[in-house]
């Protein structure tokens, strides 16, 4: 797709609208540009705001010049359609719904991006979203803190299901998977509920291009039992030659700005590794350590416990994508 005078617009120096174009777009777009140069201040605020975001070159990887054998690659073929997929962090949940207070995060915060192609299945982007449910490691080492953790929780949980269009796409791929949407449609099924009907399908046979969906639209990924994330495709564009050209880096994920990692609250320097609950000689439950303080406050120089209490382990979320 382009519009009338798009060539002229791309090799001009100066942003110019020629007369014959009328998109409201374009003309917002120069008064932008204009206010940008006329005002150095307004210019400041705006580059302030975006110097910190890394923003990805969908247009890398499009040279065919080098040996394909050298690297795993897959031309993608053409037609294709390209879809910005949002994920944001799980809802906050009020203070009374947990026992203890976790580090808290911002409302409908944007926490991954993607591209993906309308050939993809559903399960390409699952397999894609890192969430830090996913990776956290169950169960209390206090008592080891040294025993190297074998599992994470996505090893041990691997349901899941995006929710979309009323269908409930479930990952049944695994024989361990279970069906998450059975008891939501069940639920559901009371005719004094007024919701409904709805429908499920398997996640691993359907492709994006399947999907009927709305542009802003939000739906809904669940997984590890509880944890849910709002997903939002934001743009969809046609896929043309000046777009990554490898099938396999697909989907391709968009850095946003860095996140905020949770301090050690002892030395305030280092990224916490370690949380602990009910210590009796600490002032906050649950209390934040780096790898060392955790050891040099908790344990003697037998590496023998002092006191009661719980230790897990903690997967800072400045450590994934």
């Amino acid at each position: 797709m382009k519009c009338p005078a798009q060539d002229f617009i791309e090799l001009s120096k100066e942003f110019n609208i020629p007369e014959d174009v009328d998109l409201e777009t374009l003309k917002l777009q120069k008064e932008e540009i204009e206010k940008r140069q006329n005002d150095p201040k307004y210019e400041a605020i705006v580059y302030s705001h975006s110097k910190f975001y890394n923003y990805p070159n969908p247009y890398h990887a499009g040279s065919e010049t080098f040996n394909p054998d050298d690297f795993g690659y897959e031309k993608v073929k053409e037609p294709d359609v390209l879809l910005w997929v949002q994920v944001f962090r799980p809802e906050k949940r009020n203070a009374s719904y947990y026992k203890y207070n976790y580090a808290r995060f911002p409302n409908f915060s944007i926490d991954q991006e993607f591209i993906v192609l309308g050939c993809q299945y559903l399960t390409e982007l699952r397999d894609k979203i890192d969430c830090i449910s996913d990776r956290a490691i169950p169960g209390d080492y206090s008592d080891y803190p040294e025993l190297p953790p074998e599992t994470t929780c996505k090893d041990l949980y691997k349901s899941g299901f995006f929710y979309i269009d009323g269908t409930f796409y479930n990952d049944m791929r695994h024989p361990d998977c279970r069906d998450y949407s059975e008891p939501i449609i069940s639920w559901a099924a009371s005719s004094n509920r007024g919701i409904g009907p709805f429908r499920k399908a398997s996640m691993e046979k359907c492709k994006f291009i399947d999907l009927d969906i709305q542009l802003g639209y939000p739906y809904v990924y669940v997984h590890q039992g509880e944890c849910e994330h709002l997903i939002v495709f934001s743009d969809m564009q046609y896929y043309t030659h000046y777009y990554c050209k490898n099938r396999l880096e697909y989907p391709l994920h968009i850095s946003l700005k860095p996140k905020r990692r949770v301090l050690c609250m002892i030395c305030r320097l280092h990224t916490a590794e370690w949380i602990v609950f009910d210590n009796k000689r600490l002032p906050e439950n649950p209390f934040y350590f780096c790898k060392i303080c955790f050891f040099s406050f908790n344990y003697d120089e037998n590496n023998q416990k002092i006191g009661n209490f719980r230790a897990y382990h903690h997967i800072d979320r400045s450590n994934i994508l």
